[in-house]
């Protein structure tokens, strides 16, 4: 009997990607990425942006439980350096009321800022030391007290040795700063020197306080208009309009895509363009009217 032959299953031949066919689909690929990354650049940045809304509104909590705890009135953003002991920040008294550390330090901030920013939390510090840092201390940096309206904890001469703002003197809550995005003072220079930045724990209004607030900030006393920022300066003309010389202003910081996330004394945040945070009656000169506590750009 014959033997049977296996049968075979016709020979398929092999077929693999041609150069060109590769080259198409990394070319699909890589315009994939191009026209999506821009949109998840852009979710990134919104969605840092409603987390520092929800930080504020968090620090919003804290401030509002310090101020009814303490018969009324606003802590001072700082108090003076002693060598014996950390330095006393507006974050370390509020703290207590709300002791999620992560809150208090702006998920917005650049590689940059946050080198700069790095302001220890009293608590975390050697208490027989300034600064005291230790290993295990805890930074947060990023967002700024409305200290000339609010609390300055400075002495200065010729004004009440510390200046605390009472809450039933501020006649519009929703309309008075109380913390905000900050980059902190150029201390006079020129140009934005990153590792020379002072104030960044506080921001400053367009106009120096000279009616209301403390009347004064930190290196120059007698006439207010010499008292601009947290580092002195003097009003005069800059970019055509009248104001604050920005070199000593602690200024507000845009970075939540162009506006400055705001927290107020009511408790509520909401982001604001720079210029409207400071022409608070549109009539495109600056004012203190959303600083000053009383919604009045007349009153500084």
């Amino acid at each position: 009997m014959p033997t049977a032959t296996p049968w075979a299953a016709p020979a398929r031949g092999r077929h693999a990607f041609t150069l060109v066919e590769l080259l198409v689909v990394i070319g699909i690929i890589a315009l994939l990425i191009a026209i999506l990354l821009p949109s998840l650049s852009s979710a990134r940045q919104q969605a840092r942006g409603v987390a520092s809304l929800s930080n504020l509104r968090q620090l919003g909590i804290g401030l509002v439980l310090y101020v009814n705890e303490n018969k009324g009135y606003y802590p001072a953003a700082a108090y003076a350096s002693l060598p014996d002991r950390p330095r006393f920040r507006w974050s370390d008294a509020i703290y207590p009321y709300m002791r999620n550390t992560e809150v208090y330090l702006s998920p917005q901030l650049s590689e940059h800022e946050r080198a700069a920013m790095n302001k220890p939390f009293k608590h975390t510090c050697d208490p027989n030391l300034n600064p005291g840092t230790l290993p295990t201390t805890v930074y947060w940096g990023g967002y700024g007290y409305n200290w000339q309206y609010l609390g300055n904890g400075r002495k200065l001469p010729g004004v009440a040795e510390y200046f605390a703002k009472a809450g039933a003197q501020i006649g519009d809550t929703s309309r008075t700063v109380a913390i905000a995005d900050t980059k902190g003072s150029r201390n006079g220079n020129p140009q934005p020197v990153w590792d020379l930045r002072e104030g960044t724990y506080v921001v400053d209004p367009p106009l120096p306080s000279r009616d209301l607030g403390s009347k004064g900030s930190r290196k120059a006393a007698g006439d207010a208009d010499a008292n601009i920022g947290y580092t002195g300066g003097s009003v005069g003309t800059f970019d055509g309009v009248t104001r604050g010389d920005p070199a000593h202003r602690s200024t507000p910081a845009e970075r939540n895509k162009g506006y400055v996330n705001v927290l107020f004394c009511d408790g509520h945040a909401e982001p604001l363009k720079l210029q409207q945070l400071d022409d608070s009656n549109g009539d495109g000169q600056p004012d203190n009217g959303y600083w000053n506590g009383k919604g009045d750009a007349a009153l500084r």
